[in-house]
């Protein structure tokens, strides 16, 4: 999964303007600090900062340099993946698997040094986000973009963003809306950046806004910019509680002053003061938005509000022909427009992502815009819409595992060859994975989350294996969704079958102990299902975990128990396979008698359905149970009753027999008959 990849090319492609003297500041700071931070407020150009700083030759000194944005979930293990170190082992919950994954980029990082930029560090508890991922390495550099300072983290260097200078302004606004406009009207251009208070993403909206009207001047741009109400700057943080508890008392009579606020040790600086024409209060991005905003048609604005439904607000042509039904041409056509107008950002490949500074204010807007069952419907079609792509995606990677698919989907909804489908789906999984996740929370949509969590575990091995990445933790999340929300709308069918997914990947890692929690807890809903087929295979899935735990007891037991469910079903197959598990069992013991009594009933079974394989099969383990009571010309008597009945089957199964019979001849001592048999195992193998 490549979303930091993804998102730092994303970023780069935005133009650079300005900023020389922080730029010269951070570079001077870059020798003397391990940290530094670029603080400001969103849409300020941080980022496009952090990333020009980053391709500075004196500041790099020939480290790697590696971006990571810390919104999108589990910053530990994409970061695990930026540095190619192997993921964590082991079942895992996601929390547990993302402490182990920074334990191991601690032991990593404290050898190497690097070069680290960790964008969109959360307003809350930024340090702490931050101070996780610190390399320890004296000669690394980490360089955060933060909205304001980085308290308690050691050695860091702020830097404050304000607005560009106006020459930087005017050069934005030509960059975006053409010199011509520019030059020609110096006034007007210097008027609109003081209306904006220079601010980054404001002037791109407004050049975005230019650049889709050729006729309209910079003049009429300012005109049509003054006309839009100001609005304030959301509201601060409030007061510490301490402070708060001060309000309102008196001290003999006399009401407390308001207690003082005194920046931090090691604050950064307030921020310059906004050019003439803006006040501070303002939010001159938000009145840059609402400019270009109003003017759009009903079908823009509506994508744009029903992108902050998608996690980390990534757009194609298909998810946005879901979310607002519309053809995927139309889709197509809407994303090239919103993107020309700075209303997102082209990532490449046909992927548009919403700017972060904006999805504050559109989540408002879907909030207060739009009917919750009209955003209920926008999730529900894109969320079909993924599943539908991912089992497309599947036909072309793994046809063996794709699930009949009743109907033959839409040309915009299939996949030409095995590479683009897997483009595909390496972009798509980071927004994805977190999708399950927002639907199970937002509620209403059981079924499809069910469906896509399903659709998802059935891909991600394909993925897993074709990149040599583990897929457990994404495995375990998926399986434990499907469990919950099963739970939650009453369908304890649903809710064993995952537990007892969870169980089998506890048990294929070795975790025997908490595979048979997660057995024992699927009983309960299976049986109320009257599920019998499930409770069989829980039965037997318990006695597996007993029984590769050394509690061969109570494997016997369960072993037994599903013996019996499976006879009484006249499941004939089942019980064949059963009796052969219940003797090894008996025969790890030393119950030999028991185990010769078990694999002959096995024999029987097998031939009587026709299997003769199986029943060569539980020959050997008659044999293998003779022997180790002793009885070894038995046991050679047993082994070639098998090999009589394997010539009739085919050379391979003739040459294991041959190969287990030349076993037991050489533990007897016999190494001239045992180099005979496997000479001619040989000669059937054709070696």
């Amino acid at each position: 999964m490549a979303s930091a990849q993804t998102e730092s090319a994303a970023a780069s492609a935005v133009a650079f303007v300005g900023r020389r003297n922080e730029l010269a500041q951070l570079r001077e700071e870059a020798g003397r600090a391990r940290v530094l931070a670029v603080a400001g407020r969103p849409g300020s150009g941080r980022t496009e900062l952090a990333l020009r700083l980053a391709q500075e030759p004196d500041v790099t000194a020939e480290r790697p340099v590696h971006y990571l944005s810390l919104a999108a979930p589990d910053p530990a293990r994409r970061l695990l993946d930026l540095l190619g170190l192997p993921r964590p082992g082991g079942v895992l919950t996601a929390d547990e698997a993302e402490q182990a994954a920074g334990e191991a980029i601690r032991v990593h990082l404290a050898e190497r040094p690097v070069v680290l930029i960790l964008d969109d560090a959360p307003a809350e508890n930024a340090a702490a986000a931050v101070q996780a991922l610190l390399p320890t390495h004296p000669d690394a550099l980490t360089v955060a973009v933060t909205h304001g300072p980085l308290t308690g983290v050691p050695d860091v260097r702020p830097c404050v963003l304000g607005g560009l200078d106006y020459t930087a302004a005017r050069e934005l606004l030509a960059g975006l809306a053409g010199d011509t406009r520019v030059v020609v009207d110096p006034v007007a251009a210097q008027g609109l950046a003081e209306a904006v208070a220079c601010h980054v993403g404001a002037l791109r909206l407004v050049g975005g806004w230019l650049a889709a009207r050729p006729r309209a001047s910079v003049s009429d741009a300012l005109r049509a910019l003054r006309a839009v109400p100001a609005v304030p700057h959301p509201a601060a943080p409030p007061a510490p509680e301490a402070a708060q508890n001060l309000v309102g008392l008196t001290i003999d009579g006399k009401p407390v002053p308001p207690m003082p606020s005194y920046p931090p040790p090691g604050a950064a600086p307030s921020p310059p003061p906004p050019p003439r024409g803006a006040q501070r209060s303002d939010d001159p991005l938000r009145r840059a938005f609402d400019l270009v905003h109003q003017e759009l048609g009903a079908g823009p604005r509506q994508l744009l509000r029903f992108a902050t439904l998608v996690p980390g607000g990534v757009l194609d042509e298909r998810g946005a022909a879901a979310l607002v039904g519309c053809p995927t041409a139309a889709a197509g056509t809407l994303l090239t427009t919103l993107a020309a107008q700075q209303l997102l950002r082209e990532e490449g490949d046909g992927r548009y992502r919403l700017p972060r500074s904006l999805t504050p204010v559109l989540s408002a807007l879907c909030e207060a815009t739009d009917k919750p069952a009209a955003v209920e419907l926008a999730r529900a079609r894109w969320l079909e819409r993924q599943v539908r792509l991912l089992t497309s995606c599947l036909v072309r990677l793994a046809p063996e595992q794709a699930p009949p698919d009743p109907e033959v989907p839409p040309a915009a909804l299939r996949f030409g060859t095995r590479a683009e489908a897997f483009a595909w789906l390496d972009a798509a999984l980071p927004e994805l994975l977190p999708a399950v996740a927002d639907a199970e929370a937002a509620g209403g949509l059981d079924g499809l989350v069910t469906r896509l969590a399903t659709a998802l575990v059935r891909v991600l091995p394909v993925w897993g294996e074709a990149t040599g990445r583990p897929v457990t933790v994404e495995l375990y999340a998926l399986h434990g969704t499907v469990q919950r929300v099963a739970r939650r709308s009453g369908q304890p069918r649903r809710e064993a079958a995952a537990l007892v997914n969870l169980g089998d990947l506890h048990a294929g890692a070795g975790e025997h102990a908490r595979a048979l929690e997660r057995y024992r807890g699927a009983l309960a809903p299976a049986r109320a299902a009257e599920d019998h087929v499930a409770v069989g295979r829980i039965l037997e899935a318990t006695a597996g975990a007993y029984r590769a735990s050394g509690d061969l007891v109570r494997a016997a037991d369960f072993y037994g128990r599903a013996l019996t469910l499976r006879r009484n079903r006249r499941e004939r197959a089942d019980e064949a396979r059963l009796l052969a598990r219940l003797a090894a069992v008996h025969s790890a013991q030393g119950r030999h008698a028991d185990a010769l009594r078990e694999y002959r009933a096995a024999v029987a079974l097998h031939r009587k359905l026709g299997d003769e394989a199986g029943a060569v099969g539980a020959i050997l383990g008659a044999a293998r149970v003779q022997e180790s009571s002793g009885g070894v010309e038995a046991a050679l008597r047993t082994q070639r009753e098998a090999l009589e009945s394997a010539r009739t089957l085919g050379p391979r199964l003739e040459a294991l027999v041959l190969l287990r019979l030349a076993d037991t001849l050489e533990r007897a001592g016999d190494q001239a008959g045992a180099r005979v048999q496997r000479e001619q195992a040989a000669a059937l193998r054709g070696e």
